[in-house]
């Protein structure tokens, strides 16, 4: 398996192939110092950040934040859809207009993978704005928060 070692104080990378133990134990004396990362592909689910929620069938959206992997939150919308709950605007959007809950492929597109904080919430915010200008959101009017930059940043991006 590959592997590749950050240094962390001037943040050299270092490929290293490792096939046996004998080539961990040869590994420079500075190992302490490197944090190991594999080169295998994450699955996009597994990460944070900013999602939208739609259905084909009306093609309204929601858009939301999680600081926990995107799986377990899409699990939270199905688990709302299917105790009729509304905890999730997106399950109630389903449950009112009778239509069915997709598969996370089908239904969740990651937006930005973003860790949580103040950042991702401005960046939600924009992008929940993002889909009220276009009249195709389905998330509380209370987390829409039009500005002037937003407008200027969607009007260059269109």
């Amino acid at each position: 398996m590959d592997h590749i070692y950050i240094h962390r104080e001037r943040n050299d990378i270092y490929h290293k192939h490792l096939q046996t133990n004998e080539h961990q134990n040869s590994i420079p004396h500075q190992q302490h110092h490197r944090k190991q990362v594999t080169t295998q592909t994450t699955d996009k689910y597994t990460l944070s950040g900013i999602y939208k929620l739609t259905r084909p069938i009306c093609n309204k959206a929601y858009v939301g934040q999680t600081g926990r992997n995107f799986t377990i939150r899409f699990n939270e919308h199905k688990h709302a859809f299917r105790n009729n709950s509304h905890t999730s605007k997106f399950a109630q959007h389903l449950i009112e207009h009778n239509h069915p809950f997709g598969t996370i492929q089908n239904t969740m597109q990651i937006l930005r993978h973003h860790r949580k904080g103040p950042h991702l919430n401005t960046l939600e915010r924009f992008d929940i704005y993002e889909e009220y200008i276009t009249n195709n959101h389905i998330n509380d009017t209370q987390t829409i928060f039009p500005n002037k930059l937003s407008d200027i940043l969607l009007k260059a991006h269109s």
